[in-house]
């Protein structure tokens, strides 16, 4: 079926463009599906599924993340592109460390571009985006609950890029420990901690990170402060962040922190911002 759609295809396209248009990206793409056609089928569903504003639901990210987890990282990264290709993110061909670095002491992890649509820096978050990202945070968690680490881990990652201090603890313990696909470090797991732990943050973070690094070693001490220093300078919110513990979750004896960006905040107590899409706008407009 899918050789008789690429035929039809290709009929189609030689009779309505001219004959100056270039072929060589539609045949190395049609080849790319034709050899890999039992993967291509299964991403082509999923991509037909998705909303043309091309922001995944939590439901279609999931299902996303479990079809991925049933195919080797070979072909995760072959679908992952297949994906990008057809939801026009990136060209299929282009190679899989094209993408930009963020940080040499991190990793990239694709999840079909969906994290494409926010920015890096907490400075540029419009209310919207802290939304979205709250609904992948929970899916995140209820993941990493369920001990499937894994497919945690690639979310939590993206999240803990972008500020969210809960997101950068948990991958932190994840690196710990590590799993069957990911190996563990202590000096990654420290710079995610340590940038968890920083400013404004749950104090937890901070006892944690307390134990951990007075248990590293003195001779290379020194090391694992650098690292952590540059995992702050990089990862760092607390600008951005506000914690409290008045708030309408504390209902028993013990007082637990709540933390949420301060455009959350705002938002949340009603108060005037000339606009709701700029974290930076910190004028109080109420005078």
């Amino acid at each position: 079926m899918l050789r008789l759609m690429v035929a039809l295809f290709l009929v189609f396209s030689a009779t309505c463009y001219g004959a100056e248009e270039s072929w060589a990206e539609d045949k190395s793409w049609l080849s790319f599906i034709l050899q890999n056609e039992a993967l291509f089928n299964k991403v082509n569903e999923y991509a037909e599924s998705l909303k043309k504003d091309k922001t995944a639901s939590i439901h279609e990210l999931r299902r996303w993340n479990k079809l991925l987890g049933k195919h080797d990282p070979h072909e995760q990264r072959i679908m992952e592109r297949m994906l990008g290709h057809l939801r026009n993110r990136m060209k299929f061909d282009n190679a899989y460390h094209d993408r930009p670095i963020a940080d040499e002491m991190e990793e990239i992890v694709v999840i079909g571009s969906l994290f494409d649509q926010f920015p890096m820096d907490p400075a540029e978050f419009s209310y919207q985006d802290i939304t979205a990202m709250r609904g992948i945070r929970m899916t995140a968690n209820e993941l990493y609950r369920e001990g499937k680490y894994d497919q945690a881990y690639p979310l939590l990652l993206d999240l803990a890029k972008r500020g969210f201090k809960d997101s950068q603890s948990r991958l932190a313990y994840i690196l710990f420990t590590g799993t069957k696909k990911i190996d563990k470090s202590n000096l990654r797991a420290l710079g995610w901690l340590g940038t968890a732990a920083y400013g404004e943050s749950e104090p937890m973070f901070r006892v944690l990170f307390n134990k951990y690094m007075k248990e590293v070693p003195d001779n290379v001490k020194s090391t694992v402060t650098a690292v952590v220093n540059g995992y702050r300078e990089r990862y760092d919110s607390s600008a951005y962040i506000d914690c409290t513990t008045n708030h309408r979750f504390n209902q028993g004896v013990v007082k637990r922190t709540y933390c949420q960006f301060d455009l959350e905040a705002r938002a949340e107590a009603g108060v005037p911002m000339r606009s709701v899409n700029d974290v930076s706008s910190q004028d109080d407009d109420s005078s």
